[in-house]
């Protein structure tokens, strides 16, 4: 079980320093890791482990918050390129012609 909760551990870390970097991919990447890890976790945890997992709790939710801001953030910066495509469609609604006229350069 110790060893369990060191890879706990270490890949809460992990995953936190991925969001901090924006590596979504690598992120991505290590979700068989944790469906992995999860799956081999015993149903209750030995009394020792709690320090261990109380880190983890402790990265996982600074992680959570990240992300949760992240997807604010893309949330605004989507409801701006929303609003800016509905002010350009608007300009595009309204087409001018405009006629040349001959000018006689003969004199």
């Amino acid at each position: 079980m110790t060893d369990l909760l060191d890879e706990l551990l270490a890949l809460t870390e992990r995953e936190h320093e991925l969001v901090v970097s924006c590596a979504w991919e690598e992120l991505a990447a290590l979700d068989a890791a944790r469906r992995d890890l999860v799956a081999r976790m015993p149903a209750a945890a030995p009394g020792s482990a709690q320090a261990r997992l109380e880190r983890a709790v402790e990265i996982q939710a600074r992680t959570s918050a990240l992300l949760a801001a992240g997807v604010g953030e893309l949330q605004r910066e989507l409801g701006t390129l929303s609003h800016g495509r509905t002010a350009v469609r608007g300009y595009g609604g309204t087409t001018t012609i405009v006629r040349a006229e001959r000018i006689d350069l003969a004199g």
